[in-house]
């Protein structure tokens, strides 16, 4: 049997990255851990954000809570090459400079330690340089038959 999109859920983050003045931001569910001190994203070719991460060597990855559905749909659609996703939005930065949202649940800020292409998509690993745990208990933004 072939494994559908729609078998699976997924927790809800934002990936950031800023590099020579230069912000961006995407909603992912294709997130994951992969040791005690990296994280693996998957990025697609398409992506602005991507490239910054790229250029920058860095990202931020912010975990979504069930209470931000308007943040996930903000950073899903569109591109930050045409729109500046943080407008209004209120971030931070740590060791990277990589923008981490104020009001999630948890945020990594890593530096990409390994780069391999799969198909049109980008698996980015980071080294987590520092993390911050932003609120005790919530619930989780899932990501489920390509809806929240």
């Amino acid at each position: 049997m072939r494994l559908r999109h729609d078998m699976l859920t997924h927790g809800v983050y934002v990936v950031a990255a800023q590099h020579e003045g230069k912000i961006g931001g995407l909603a992912v569910a294709w997130a994951t851990q992969v040791g005690t001190n990296r994280l693996l994203i998957c990025v697609g070719q398409q992506s602005a954000t991507r490239e910054l991460v790229l250029a920058s060597g860095a990202f931020g990855l912010s975990v979504l809570t069930r209470e931000q559905l308007d943040i996930a749909r903000r950073f899903g659609r569109g591109s930050s090459r045409k729109a500046n996703k943080f407008e209004g939005i209120r971030y931070h930065t740590a060791d990277t400079g990589s923008p981490l949202l104020d009001e999630c649940a948890a945020t990594f800020d890593c530096r990409v330690s390994a780069v391999y292409d799969h198909g049109t998509q980008k698996l980015i690993v980071g080294e987590i340089v520092a993390a911050e745990r932003l609120k005790e208990e919530y619930e989780p933004l899932i990501y489920h038959q390509e809806e929240y």
